[in-house]
C-alpha cells in the first residue's frame, strides 16, 4: 500500500510543481517582454527584445522554482485534504511525516533539475542575454561601463575602457610592489586574447604599448609596439564579471572566484552571499515544501484552490523579502553572508515541524 501511495502522491505533487513552475515562468517572462516593448527604438527592435526575454527564461525558471514547489504542493495536497484523502490515510496508520516525506522525493527531483540548470544552463544564458541586449541597445559592440572596468592581477591593478569579445581597449596597469609603492605604470591601447595551442600557454598580445618605472632616483619611459600579457583572466571572466550577478553564477565559477579573491586578500562577501544562496535552495525548497505541507493540514485544510494559491503567493513574497533584507544587512555589517540563507530557513522550518507536530 505504501508504494502506490508515495506514487499517488508523487505523481500529483510533481505534476503540480511543475505545471506552476511553467506558469510563473511564463508570467514573469510576458512581464519582462513588456518591460523591454517600453525600450525599443531602432536598433532594439521587437525581435532583440524576444532573443533578450528567451534568453532570460533560464533565469526565470530558476528563480522561480521554491516558489513552485510551495504552491506545487498548497495546491496538490490541498486537493487530497478537500477530498478527504488526507483524512483516510491518516485514519490507515500513515503519519504526517510519512505523507511530506513521500511529498519530498519529487520536491528533491524538481530541486536537483534547478542545480543542474543553475550549473550550466543559467550563467552562459545570462551572460549572452546581457550581451545581446547591449549590443543592441548601444551605437557600439563594446562592453563599455560608464567608469570603465577595474581588475586585480596580482600586484597591479588594471583599468580597462571597454571590451569587445576577446579583445579590450583603453589599459592601463597601476604596479605596485610589496611595499605597497608605485613601481610602474603600464597603458595598452588594445589587447587581443590568444588562446592555447601545441603546449604555448594562453596569453594576451598587446598593441602600442607604454611603460613608466618610478626608481628611487629616476623614471624610465619604454614604447614597444607589441608585448605579451600573461595572466590567468580570459575573456569569460571578464566578461561574466561585468555582465552576471553573483546569484546568477555558476557554484563552480563562485567558489573559483572566491578563492582568486581570498589569494588577494580582497572582499569575497558578495560572492559567498551568491554561493550560499545556490548552494542551500534545495534546502530552501524543502523547508517551503514542509511549510505548505504545515499550512494544509492546519489553517488551510478546508480552504479553496484559490485561497491556497494566493496564500502560497503571499508566503513565498514573504519569504523573498525577508531573504532580500537580510542579504544587504549581511553585507553591510559584516555578517557571515550564510545568514541571509539560513535564518529564513531555519524559520520556515521551525514554524512548519510547530504546526506539524500539533497535527501529527
Amino acid at each position: 500500500m505504501m508504494t502506490i501511495l508515495a506514487r499517488l502522491i508523487g505523481v500529483s505533487v510533481f505534476g503540480s510543481m511543475v505545471m506552476v513552475s511553467f506558469a510563473l515562468t511564463g508570467l514573469l517572462a510576458v512581464f519582462t517582454l513588456l518591460e523591454q516593448v517600453g525600450e525599443l527604438d531602432q536598433r532594439y527592435t521587437f525581435a532583440a527584445a524576444l532573443i533578450y526575454v528567451g534568453l532570460s527564461v533560464p533565469r526565470l525558471l530558476y528563480e522561480t522554482l521554491p516558489y513552485a514547489i510551495l504552491i506545487g504542493a498548497l495546491i496538490s495536497l490541498g486537493g487530497f485534504a478537500l477530498r478527504s484523502e488526507l483524512v483516510a490515510m491518516r485514519a490507515a496508520g500513515v503519519s504526517v511525516y510519512r505523507i511530506l516525506g513521500f511529498a519530498m522525493v519529487p520536491a528533491l527531483i524538481i530541486s536537483f533539475m534547478g542545480v543542474l540548470i543553475g550549473e550550466y544552463l543559467l550563467p552562459d544564458a545570462e551572460r549572452l542575454a546581457r550581451l545581446e541586449r547591449r549590443q543592441a541597445t548601444s551605437a557600439i559592440e563594446a562592453i563599455s561601463p560608464e567608469y570603465g572596468i577595474w581588475l586585480r592581477d596580482q600586484s597591479s591593478f588594471l583599468h580597462v575602457e571597454s571590451m569587445s569579445g576577446e579583445e579590450m581597449t583603453g589599459l592601463r596597469w597601476l604596479v605596485f610592489d610589496s611595499e605597497k609603492r608605485l613601481i610602474e605604470v603600464r597603458t595598452a591601447q588594445l589587447a587581443s586574447y590568444v588562446s592555447p595551442a601545441e603546449g604555448i600557454p594562453a596569453r594576451w598580445q598587446l598593441f602600442d604599448v607604454t611603460r613608466t618605472e618610478y626608481g628611487l632616483k629616476e623614471t624610465r619611459r619604454h614604447q614597444d609596439e607589441r608585448a605579451v600579457w600573461q595572466t590567468e583572466l580570459t575573456p569569460e571572466e571578464i566578461s561574466s564579471e561585468l555582465l552576471v550577478e553573483p546569484s546568477r553564477m555558476s557554484i563552480g565559477s563562485l567558489a573559483r572566484r572566491i578563492s582568486a579573491l581570498d589569494k588577494q586578500a580582497l572582499d569575497t562577501s558578495k560572492y559567498q552571499l551568491g554561493f550560499w544562496v545556490k548552494l542551500l535552495q534545495p534546502l530552501t525548497a524543502l523547508a517551503l515544501l514542509a511549510l505548505s505541507a504545515a499550512m494544509v493540514f492546519g489553517p488551510l485544510r478546508d480552504a479553496s484552490m484559490g485561497l491556497r494559491v494566493f496564500s502560497g503567493l503571499l508566503l513565498g513574497v514573504g519569504f523573498k523579502f525577508v531573504q532580500d533584507l537580510l542579504s544587504p544587512l549581511t553585507l553591510v555589517y559584516g555578517l557571515p553572508p550564510i545568514l541571509a540563507v539560513l535564518v529564513p530557513t531555519i524559520v520556515c522550518l521551525g514554524f512548519a515541524y510547530h504546526q506539524l507536530r500539533r497535527v501529527a
